[in-house]
């Protein structure tokens, strides 16, 4: 699987390398979309792997029965 390093670096590097290109060959607004919609696809692939995971839940009951 891939690293967190390369995920994060495909991330920002892929979109934003297509959208210089398209830009420069007159496709502005394609590029811009292209941009958005990588960096988009990169965050829910970041939440997907790393945060949604997580269990974020308190104690179910308090350590101490006196509470």
């Amino acid at each position: 699987m891939f690293t967190g390093g390369l995920i994060l670096a495909a991330m920002v590097l892929v979109p934003g390398i297509t959208k210089y290109v398209l830009t420069e060959l007159g496709y502005a607004t394609l590029g811009t979309m292209i941009w958005y919609g990588g960096y988009a696809t990169g965050v829910l692939l970041i939440w997907a792997k790393w945060i949604r995971p997580l269990d974020l839940s308190g104690p179910t009951e308090p350590d101490h029965p006196g509470e």
